[in-house]
Parts: C-alpha cells; sequence; structure tokens
C-alpha cells in the first residue's frame, strides 16, 4: 500500500483488476457476523465501547497455528541450505532429515499482520534514521511485536524503503539503517514468528520500463545483495519478498494496471532480484522468496503474463483490497456485497497457482473503517474463509492510522501502538475465526 490514498481516477482501474478473473464456485460461506460495534479496548473479547460477535470471539479461542508435518517419519532438516534430493530428503549428521518445501513454510505463516508506515516512511531529510516515526507511527518495541504475536499473528511483514539510507553507484546502505531493520527483525523471529523483509517505496528506480531496465537492476542488485548478506545466516522463518507493488508512474499518476512492456520488463527484474539473493547462498541458497506481479494485482491482467523463475523456493506475493469500493474507496460503499468477486479472486489464485504447486501469499488486505463494524467483521470472515479454503495466508495491512475522521483514509489500524491494545477485536476474531 501507498502512504497517500490511491486517485479516484483509477479505482475503476482497481476495480476491474479484482474481477476480471474466471470461475465462479465459492470460497466458502462466512461466519455469520453480529452488529457489533468498533469499540477501544485491548484483547478481551468485549472491547470497551463496543461488542464483538460472541460466536467469533468463542470460535477464535480454539484457533492454533498451523503447522508443516514433515512426511515420511523425517524431521525437518534444522539447516535452511542442506540441498534435498529429488524425493526433498537430505543429510545432515550422517542422519536423513526432509528440507522444508515453499509449501511448508508458507503454510506455517498463519495470519499475519503488516508493521506498516513505519521502516517504510520516508522523507525526513534532516534526518533520515527517524524515517521511522516520520509518519506519525512510535518507534517499533519489542512487547509492540510480543502484543501482534499475543494476539495471536503469526507472521510480521516488515516493509522496509531503502532509498534514504543508500548513498554512491554502489548503493552502500547505511550499516545503521540495516541495524535497526535487523533489530526490529529480531522482535519477531525471537517470538517464532515468521518475518518478510522486502523493497517497499522507492524514488522511481524500480519502474519496470524498458528504459529504465538497466538502473532497476543495476539497483535491485546492489540492494538485495546487501539485505541478503546481513540476513543469510537466519533459518526459514526469515522470508524475502523481491519488490513491493512495482509499477510506473506516468506524468506523477501511478499505473496500477500496466502494460506489455511493463510486464516483460518486470518478469526480468523479478528474475534479476532473485538472482542476486541465491547468489549470496548459505540459506539464501533456499530461502522462500516472495515474487510480486506487476503492482502486486490479482487480476488475469496482471497474472497472466507474469512468468515466475524456474525455482522451487518462491511464492506469489499479491495484495488485494477487494472489493475496491468497499474495502479500499474511503467514499466508496459501506456495506460488503462483494461475496461473488472475492470468489473469484480465491479461485483465480488456486487455479493459476496453488493447485500447480506455487504458494500464495497475501501480503496486503484490509478493510478501510468507515464507521461499519458489522460489515468489516463481514468482510474480514468472509475474506479470511476464501483464502484458507486454498491454504493461502493473509496479512492484514496495519498502518497506524486508527482515527475517522471526515477527511480521513486508509483507516486501518488493528492495533494502537501507543498502548499495545487492539481496536478492532471484533475483526480480529473475524479473522481467527474464519482461519480454521
Amino acid at each position: 500500500m501507498t502512504y497517500r490514498s490511491i486517485p479516484a481516477a483509477i479505482t475503476v482501474a482497481l476495480a476491474a483488476l479484482a474481477v476480471c478473473g474466471c470461475g465462479s464456485s465459492s470460497a466458502g460461506a462466512p461466519v455469520t457476523a453480529g452488529s457489533g460495534t468498533t469499540g477501544t479496548g485491548g484483547a478481551s473479547d468485549t472491547p470497551a465501547g463496543g461488542t464483538t460477535t460472541v460466536s467469533n470471539a468463542t470460535c477464535a479461542k480454539a484457533y492454533t497455528p498451523p503447522v508443516a508435518l514433515s512426511a515420511g517419519g523425517v524431521s525437518f532438516c534444522t539447516n535452511l541450505a542442506t540441498v534435498p534430493d529429488a524425493t526433498g530428503v537430505g543429510s545432515e549428521s550422517g542422519k536423513s532429515c526432509r528440507a522444508r518445501s515453499a509449501a511448508d513454510i508458507v503454510k506455517e505463516m498463519g495470519q499475519g499482520w503488516n508493521l506498516g508506515n513505519t521502516l517504510d516512511a520516508n522523507g525526513n531529510t534532516a534526518n533520515p534514521l527517524a524515517d521511522e516515526t516520520f509518519w506519525g507511527n512510535p518507534k517499533t518495541t519489542k512487547a509492540m511485536i510480543d502484543a501482534v504475536r499475543k494476539g495471536g499473528f503469526t507472521t510480521v511483514r516488515m516493509p522496509v524503503s531503502w532509498d534514504d539510507h543508500f548513498s554512491g553507484a554502489a548503493r552502500t546502505i547505511d550499516p545503521a539503517w540495516m541495524d535497526r531493520v535487523e533489530e526490529v527483525a529480531k522482535y519477531a523471529l525471537d517470538n517464532g514468528m515468521t518475518v518478510i523483509v522486502n523493497i517497499h517505496h522507492n524514488n522511481g528506480w524500480e519502474a519496470p520500463t524498458l528504459v529504465n531496465e538497466a538502473l532497476a537492476k543495476d539497483s535491485l542488485t546492489k540492494l538485495w545483495t546487501q539485505i541478503a548478506t546481513r540476513f543469510r545466516n537466519y533459518d526459514h522463518h526469515l522470508v524475502f519478498e523481491a519488490m513491493n507493488e512495482p509499477r510506473v508512474a506516468v506524468n506523477g499518476v501511478d499505473d496500477w494496471v500496466g502494460k506489455a512492456e511493463y510486464y516483460d520488463v518486470l518478469n526480468r527484474l523479478d528474475a534479476t532480484a532473485l538472482a542476486a539473493i541465491r547468489a549470496t547462498g548459505g540459506n539464501n541458497a533456499r530461502r522462500l522468496v516472495m515474487i510480486p506481479s506487476y503492482a502486486a494485482a490479482p487480476g488475469d491482467a496482471q497474472l497472466g503474463p507474469l512468468v515466475l523463475p524456474a525455482d522451487a523456493m518462491i511464492a506469489l506475493s499479491s495484495h488485494a483490497y477487494s472489493p475496491w469500493s468497499f474495502a479500499g474507496d474511503q467514499k466508496g460503499t459501506s456495506v460488503f456485497t462483494g461475496q461473488a468477486e472475492l470468489d473469484q479472486l480465491f479461485v483465480r489464485l488456486n487455479t493459476k497457482y496453488v493447485s500447480k504447486g506455487i504458494p500464495v501469499v497475501i501480503g496486503e488486505w484490509a478493510s478501510t473503517d468507515k464507521g461499519n463494524a458489522a460489515e468489516r467483521v463481514k468482510h474480514a470472515s468472509y475474506f479470511v474463509k476464501g483464502a484458507a479454503k486454498y491454504g493461502i495466508p493473509t496479512v492484514w495491512w496495519d498502518n497506524g492510522n486508527k482515527t475517522l475522521t471526515p477527511t480521513a483514509s486508509d483507516v486501518m489500524a488493528l492495533f494502537d501502538r501507543s498502548n499495545n491494545t487492539w481496536v478492532h477485536q471484533d475483526i480480529n476474531d473475524a479473522i481467527f475465526c474464519a482461519a480454521q
């Protein structure tokens, strides 16, 4: 998600992306939601100032994070870098072990939460190392991430912007910034969580155009070489995402749809980023890497021309603020009626990828608050249930914005980072109930 709201002029295009797939089989019936209203309390069944659906709250308590099981009674290999044979079996200390597959790692992601508008914030020219709080969110603490884990989430996506923190033709990353990114990642890793690190916002060097291709490849190679080298020794809980929502801005306006040229160049940029990561060796030789389509869009227009690298340890990275009028457009409908659209979305992702052995991760999804708590609960239930049917983990986009005002947009926070409490426990309950 970008920091600013997506311009109204392209909402029609985004809506088209969400519905252009084929297939109409149901992604599962939604969990019945009550008429709860959103409160401001902590992680209790009934937040102060409102109520949550009792059935969802009770159901959510029964949730346990998914666990990948090694086949044939052989334990998983301890070392991610252990090279398996054609059957997936490797050897450590003279004993057989089974190497974790991409699907194994994705399965254990469970339900995720984005540390949004934080390490991806940028623009503090006076003190770039203070970018983390420049967009209004507090500095990330271990207590904060501990609370996220206690809330049931087992994946933290860490969007990171690097442009304010590298210099020179070598794109040398400031060691102090790299240290901070690693420090925050360890808050989650120490909780046994999966952590997704990416290259998020940038100043245009990533644009997938023919004229910009050489610059983009050079920058991706130099940045990912440094990032991957720093994280090389971490185990399978550390995941890389090659890019966020790679797209082209035309005359200052983001093109969220794309065209053939952009799609072709992006295929080569994805391959370049992956090659740079793999070349650093160690655990990165088999680390899971998430690969985005154009703008990370899940429509046929973007998925059709996407050519994933021939690599067994990758997953499709997709974002879905669907249906857009309800989930992403602050001035759009406050009533969730997009069940058929979501059915099409998940059938499409399953048909094109999951059913063919390629995992999918929805790295961003959410609904913006319009004072419509019950509808947001219904949407969350239906969305997560539809994704779970096909084994697709979802990672809620939490940008820290929890205040609904007449001029607000992207009001998507579930978690109050100022006091480490959940402000929409009803949505949390819907997520964990539907994920079962």
